[in-house]
């Protein structure tokens, strides 16, 4: 089956939409979602779009891992405990290229990110955004290295065995052919509260190049790109509408002055 494609005119034909895809006979799915300003934008993680072979991941992870850890320590608390992956969490929140896409629990975040720029006003271009809607639960049941697992696989955590071949900074001897190649969704380390806000959770790739939307199964549903054929200034209309203004996504003085901002159409 693959991707499932599907576009929407309004907010309210997407969030109707969405709300199908989450009743299922067994009851209600769980579903994440990441905002993209283009539809032609693919799931490749920061780190892996600036590399060519797929032996250089994980020797330049640890080689950024190294450095972040080595300089940043002045600029945690005291007594911040930290670990690899809480490293990993930190440096996609700060702007180091990872492994790992950020998602999020609310549609409305995603919708954010499809309809604005970021910095400066919203301007309509020839670019449709798009939504990218997963069920984390079943993209990780579906993982090959799964297939025969008695238990029932669910969302990972970082302290999982499941994952430890996905772990960050492992030996430079490591046999990359250990390695799987499918991302799999993680529940990640919350130390930031644009993070809270955002309601991030987190996908983690493994040893491949190939965008994440090129792993779906061929045998069920997993994976949903929701096209955005409307406006981008009436999907901020709608998302005010709603309540739903930016010092929630972003938490911070920076959120609330470019909320007040543009409340007075000075953006």
């Amino acid at each position: 089956m693959g991707v499932i494609e599907h576009e929407v005119n309004s907010t309210t034909e997407l969030v109707d939409f969405v709300l199908k895809l989450g009743q299922t006979d067994d009851g209600l799915r769980t579903l994440w979602h990441r905002g993209h300003r283009s539809e032609n934008y693919s799931l490749v993680p920061s780190l892996v779009r600036k590399l060519t072979e797929e032996e250089q991941i994980f020797p330049m992870e640890r080689r950024l891992i190294t450095r972040f850890r080595q300089r940043s320590l002045p600029f945690w608390p005291a007594g911040y405990p930290q670990n690899v992956w809480e490293h990993l969490f930190a440096m996609q929140h700060f702007g180091i290229p990872t492994r790992m896409l950020d998602w999020s629990e609310s549609l409305l975040v995603a919708l954010y990110f499809a309809a604005t720029p970021g910095t400066g006003p919203v301007v309509e271009d020839e670019e449709t955004p798009a939504i990218w809607t997963l069920d984390p639960v079943k993209w990780n049941r579906s993982a090959a290295q799964f297939k025969d697992v008695e238990d029932a696989i669910e969302i990972l955590t970082t302290d999982s065995d499941d994952l430890a071949a996905y772990t960050p900074s492992s030996s430079p001897s490591e046999d990359l052919v250990r390695r799987y190649k499918v991302p799999l969704a993680i529940f990640g380390t919350h130390n930031s509260a644009r993070i809270v806000a955002q309601r991030g959770a987190f996908t983690v790739g493994g040893r491949s190049l190939e965008p994440m939307d090129s792993f779906v199964p061929a045998d069920g549903e997993t994976l949903w790109k929701i096209r955005l054929e409307y406006s981008r200034q009436e999907m901020i209309d709608d998302l005010q509408t709603l309540g739903f203004a930016e010092s929630m996504i972003f938490p911070d003085l920076v959120g609330l002055s470019k909320e007040i901002t543009a409340s007075e159409g000075l953006l």
